[in-house]
């Protein structure tokens, strides 16, 4: 009983998925001929030797040989980048980058007419020969792909091409001098090891499809936008003729995203040191006092600073938020020096000024004190205010 409800599970379930008109007897007559074609093609076919043309001289120029055919064609194609992290300490970018490859095997051609008129069929990259594509200089290459099933698309004309998508993570010199207003400028390389430049050429190209204005929010994350991607192939050059290799270049312009830093640094910093100046000219207050809020300023923006140092790479360069923060450190100091300078000077003066009492005296014993720390705090403030909307205003005009 238990065996007849199966059977009728299974007939009926698989009844849904069955579709008795894909299976026309035109269908049957295109895989017995897929079949033939792929029998003959293979037959004797070796996917682990190259079909590169090998009988040239490395040190001799290009084309020296007028018999010998031109330079082996590969072809890179970028169908798809996103940006997956910016690691500013290390220097280090990461994309997963879609793409699709192409090449020639003219083992692999045939006359479709012989062959119901095929002109293409799809079969495991193991079956044929493929170019071992590698990251120039990068620290790492991942391939996403299941290699149990990577398929290829062989057409009558030996032209063969596939798609693969890989995690790259490639060096990127970073310029962190407008901090965090910058742009990074990082470029992904892409080669065939071995082959030299003499006897494989690279040819690189972008889809078109990627370029659309609409797509390029969708290639940064939350703190980089993308803002220019294009393509070029160079040669690396040896001049001895045996290390030249031609490298596929796809470069990318990035944008940091500045409001992140703005709310948690630049502004806290704005706050702290306006509230820190008026601590520390606030009348009335004792001496220790004064000297504790500038010390708590001079703790939180040496904080400050050792966090934005976790984000940038150490270099000689210091950044523009480095100077923000540096200025308003060398404000507090000096607000705190003034203040010293201030009760230091009143103490030593007062004297002097008892002993020789005049009009000039009394009114230069009335200046030192509160209306002298007065015009200092808001001639700090003032200088303080203005820093920060230099800060505001460089980010408000990058932005256009």
């Amino acid at each position: 009983m238990f065996f007849v409800t199966f059977t009728v599970i299974f007939i009926g379930s698989h009844a849904l998925y069955y579709n008795p008109e894909l299976y026309v007897p035109k269908y049957h007559d295109f895989i017995e001929s897929q079949t033939n074609l792929t029998r003959d093609l293979f037959n004797g076919y070796d996917p682990t030797v190259s079909p590169v043309y090998s009988k040239i001289d490395p040190l001799q120029p290009l084309g020296y040989d007028p018999d010998a055919p031109k330079r082996y064609n590969y072809s890179i194609m970028l169908y798809s980048l996103k940006l997956v992290e910016v690691n500013e300490p290390a220097e280090k970018v990461a994309v997963v980058m879609e793409i699709m490859e192409y090449w020639y095997d003219i083992r692999l051609s045939w006359n479709a007419s012989l062959y119901d008129d095929i002109d293409t069929f799809y079969t495991r990259q193991s079956n044929v020969w493929s170019p071992t594509l590698s990251a120039f200089g990068a620290d790492e290459l991942v391939d996403l792909r299941d290699p149990d099933f990577r398929m290829v698309c062989v057409n009558s004309n030996g032209y063969i091409y596939d798609y693969i998508s890989v995690r790259v993570s490639s060096s990127c010199p970073m310029n962190v001098y407008k901090f965090p207003f910058d742009y990074q400028t990082c470029q992904i390389k892409f080669c065939l090891p071995i082959f030299n430049s003499v006897e494989i050429q690279i040819f690189n190209e972008i889809y078109v499809g990627v370029l659309m204005s609409d797509l390029w929010e969708t290639m940064g994350n939350s703190e980089w936008k993308l803002t220019n991607l294009s393509n070029r192939v160079e040669t690396l050059q040896y001049n001895d003729g045996f290390g030249n290799l031609d490298l596929g270049i796809f470069e990318i312009t990035i944008k940091r995203n500045p409001l992140y830093y703005i709310y948690m640094i630049i502004f806290p910093s704005f706050i702290i040191n306006v509230v820190s100046i008026i601590g520390v000219f606030l009348k009335g207050a004792d001496k220790m006092s004064r000297l504790n809020v500038g010390l708590t300023n001079i703790m939180t923006m040496t904080f400050i600073l050792g966090v934005m140092a976790d984000k940038i790479p150490r270099t000689g360069t210091i950044p523009m938020l480095g100077v923000y923060i540096i200025v308003n450190l060398a404000i507090m100091i000096i607000a705190i020096g003034i203040v010293t300078m201030i009760t230091e000077l009143r103490h030593w003066l007062a004297p002097f000024l008892k002993r020789n009492e005049t009009k000039f005296s009394r009114k230069l014993e009335t200046f030192i004190g509160p209306p002298l720390e007065f015009t200092c705090a808001i001639i700090l403030e003032v200088f303080t205010c203005a820093i920060f909307g230099v800060m505001i205003g460089f980010w408000l005009g990058d932005d256009k």
